[in-house]
């Protein structure tokens, strides 16, 4: 292992590796050429063929032959003193290899700390430059400080030069100049150091520039859209200068003063007010407001000549036309101030009139059209309110831009014959829907960052460190929990923290093992067992982030987990099948009843994890599989759920294995709920009831645990727990 970069490589007599012998050379790198006991390491420079600059005789060893053995040249011991007597530092625009690329490039800040800090350094060009300095200074009749003060801006280009490790400097890099640039342009142009853009670059500010060695200037670049200094109307970029025509003219027509409403200074004033509040005066006698405000104007070259209309006090409603087409906004145009919409007036004017019936525009028609094909396909009995809100929307907003995600939920909300989710999905897929953050956060975290902003401030941010713990984003690292179990502990604990703070409690480092007992104590139960549990995980979270010194709950019981396995009677098993009204529930209750799947797995099974040739279902635990080897009854159930569910869905495509009404054309593919799953159950029965019942049933008949762990794929605990059940026998504690 080289002892200068830390990575394993040959190591030549000194005992380094090439690449770092060939950086010591380049870099000057004297502490680890004279192999003292203080170099630190160095980090592992990423080599590209001829970084260096064919420098391959520079790998050859430090340590030469001499008469008192091997020893390391003098000039060494000369680099180390000079190095060390340097003033300390931060580096300013150190020298880099040459030729070596960046990596980032961000534009440098030169100022005249920056000339300060190079002077009396050498810098490479500069003997090269100072003639054609001189020259070009004879040349135009230039003066000793116009000289002295380009020499500066050349030598700190000159450095910069170094620094970015180029042999020619780009063009575009002199706009990092203070002053001068067009100089050090002709300058290094005239040394050759200088890498010309592809179009000449100007760096005066001024249209035409007065000094004589620019000749033919290149034209200033135009200026873009502003806006006007007077009335603040926003000009476009082909008018010159800060204020608009009218403000100009006006300038030259009144005298400047303090406007009356605005209450702006140094404006041309007429009768009190400015060009831009005049135009209020019928408004402002109507009805005198606390705050004045205008509208926002664009000063555009086009429109009607004369004096600027008066804004009217009252001005008559427009009678709108309810077979007329709303007003759309254009393809690409965006708005300038986003608000959430009210579409109750629109229902309510929409309300005694047909969705077919309703004007649209071409692009808004085939809009509808296509999603009207497309439902019918599907053969969805809603794809009905589909269609009613996508033509709502269409009509109202139109179909040339694109429509906001929170537009159509709250238009959905509104009116039960709405919908808003495939609505939403078929806008996604064709690239016209603004997706909306706030509509896609988990329901169990926005819980979660409800109940917590309901704490004090101390209180609140430790709950929080307790919830980044649990997520994985702790000081150690660890698989992260979902936001549901979160949820499941932060209810349980929610009641006793309210307690807490209204007692006086600021901050958990106040609690003890008292306050932790007692709470638990008023409790029984599994409420008492699940209130020890939280408590424990928020204080041994809080304890590892070194927030409290001592875990108050450590000491606290928290009871038998699990509870002994009950097995379901014979007489409610017996015609369990015939009482599953669906396929979807007799293969359910296969699953479970025969081969002992857990509840929360049935959901996920894949489609293509069932094999009917080969007579396997595999269930899919992280990482892990468990096979299933299905039997001749089970393998018909699946065959006929299967047959089913291509008959009543033809064009679903979603990969899970049990589907519903809701989830067989849902474009995302959500596995069914177990509410869903229950709801196919016969009454009186539960997914974990006949569970328990299939595993404790084999328990009985085998009493081996192993069996049970490869037949249904359980740990070796919950193997014991389940043959304990089953044989008490076996695990008593007899007297010797």
């Amino acid at each position: 292992m080289c002892p200068r970069c830390r990575h394993e490589a040959h190591l030549n007599p000194d005992g380094l590796c090439k690449p770092c012998l060939m950086a010591i050379r380049a870099e000057d790198d004297a502490e680890w050429a004279l192999g003292l006991d203080e170099a630190r390491p160095r980090p592992l420079q990423l080599m590209v063929g001829g970084t260096y600059g064919g420098r391959s005789a520079s790998a050859r060893p430090l340590h030469r032959a001499s008469k008192n053995g091997r020893s390391v040249g003098q000039e060494w011991w000369i680099k180390l003193r000079k190095q060390r007597a340097a003033p300390a530092g931060p580096p300013v625009l150190e020298a880099q290899l040459r030729g070596q690329l960046p990596l980032f490039t961000v534009p440098r800040v030169l100022s005249d700390a920056t000339i300060s800090a190079i002077v009396g350094r050498p810098v490479a060009g500069w003997e090269t430059a100072r003639p054609v300095i001189e020259a070009m200074a004879a040349e135009h009749g230039l003066t000793a400080g116009w000289q002295r003060k380009v020499a500066e801006m050349v030598r700190l280009a000159l450095a910069v030069r170094e620094a970015e490790g180029a042999v020619r400097l780009p063009e575009p890099i002199l706009r990092d100049l203070p002053t001068n640039g067009d100089a050090v342009r002709l300058i290094l142009l005239g040394t050759g150091l200088l890498e010309p853009a592809p179009e000449p670059m100007r760096f005066s500010t001024t249209n035409q520039p007065t000094t004589t060695y620019i000749s033919a200037p290149v034209p200033l670049p135009p200026p873009g859209p502003r806006q006007c200094r007077d009335c603040h109307a926003w000009m476009t970029g082909e008018k010159r200068g800060l204020q608009c025509s009218p403000c100009r003219h006006w300038h030259e027509l009144h005298p400047a003063g303090r406007c009356a409403r605005c209450r702006r200074e140094d404006l041309p004033l007429r009768g009190g007010r400015c060009r831009t509040c005049r135009l209020y005066r019928h408004l402002d006698k109507a009805g005198p407001a606390a705050d004045w405000g205008t509208q926002l104007v664009i000063d555009l070259p086009h429109g009607a000549p004369g004096q600027a209309q008066l804004i009217p006090a009252d001005e008559a409603p427009p009678v709108e036309d309810e077979d007329v087409s709303a007003l759309h906004a254009a393809a690409g145009q965006e708005a300038l101030f986003g608000m959430r919409r009210d579409w109750s007036p629109v229902l309510a004017r929409l309300r005694r009139r047909s969705y077919a019936d309703l004007p649209l525009t071409g692009p808004a028609r085939r809009l509808t059209e296509e999603l009207d094909r497309l439902r019918r396909g599907q053969q969805d009995p809603a794809y009905r309110k589909d269609i009613r809100t996508l033509t709502i929307l269409a009509y109202w907003l139109g179909a040339e831009s694109v429509f906001q995600e929170r537009d159509v939920h709250d238009l959905a909300l509104l009116d039960p014959n709405l919908a808003a989710k495939r609505v939403c999905q078929f806008l996604a897929s064709r690239g016209l829907l603004a997706e909306d953050p706030e509509l896609h956060q988990d329901a169990d975290q926005v819980w979660i960052e409800t109940v917590v902003g309901k704490l004090p401030p101390t209180v609140a941010d430790e709950v929080r460190l307790w919830v980044q713990v649990l997520r994985g984003q702790g000081r150690r690292e660890h698989e992260a929990r979902g936001y549901d179990g979160i949820r499941r502990y932060l209810a349980a604990l929610q009641p006793l923290l309210t307690a807490w703070t209204n007692s006086g409690i600021t901050t958990l480092r106040e609690i003890t093992a008292d306050h932790a007992t007692d709470a638990a104590d008023n409790l029984t139960g599994s409420a008492r067992r699940q209130l020890a549990i939280s408590l424990r995980s928020l204080f041994k979270a809080l304890r590892q982030e070194r927030v409290v010194f001592r875990d108050p709950t450590r000491e606290l019981p928290v009871g038998d987990l699990k509870g002994i396995p009950k097995s379901v009677p014979s007489d409610l098993l017996a015609g369990l099948l015939d009482r599953a009204p669906t396929p979807l529930g007799r293969l359910v209750v296969a699953l479970t009843a025969v081969h002992a799947l857990p509840g929360h797995e049935i959901p996920t099974l894949l489609t293509c994890d069932l094999s009917l040739a080969h007579g396997t279902l595999e269930a899919r635990r992280g990482l892990l599989r468990h096979t299933l080897y299905i039997e001749e009854f089970t393998h018909g159930l699946a065959s006929a759920w299967l047959t089913y569910r291509h008959h009543r869905w033809p064009a679903s495509t979603n990969p899970h294995l049990l589907v519903s009404q809701r989830t067989a054309l849902d474009p995302d593919h959500p596995p069914v709920s177990m509410t869903m799953l229950h709801r196919h159950l016969p009454k009186g029965f539960t997914l974990d009831g006949l569970r328990q019942d299939r595993i404790l049933n084999e328990a009985l008949k085998t009493g081996d645990p192993l069996k049970l762990m490869r037949l249904f794929g359980i740990t070796e605990k919950t193997a014991m727990h389940y043959v304990g059940t089953a044989h008490p026998e076996r695990t008593a504690n007899l007297p010797r």
